[in-house]
């Protein structure tokens, strides 16, 4: 009976990493795509990332 249990135990945590394994490969494909976009259209300016991020200096 032990072992049953183990055995189902496995196959949840194997569902589970494969799950969590899928959905990190996906979001790696969507950030890349995004990051295309981004460079097709001039990327980006460091310069207005960093006002946002540490306050204008205007």
């Amino acid at each position: 009976m032990n072992g049953i249990i183990q055995f189902i135990r496995s196959l949840v945590f194997i569902a589970l990493m494969l799950g969590a394994a899928g959905t990190l490969v996906e979001a790696t494909g969507l950030i890349g795509r995004e990051a295309a976009k981004a460079h097709q259209h001039g990327g980006m300016s460091f310069k207005w990332m960093n006002q946002q991020l540490v306050g204008g200096g205007k």
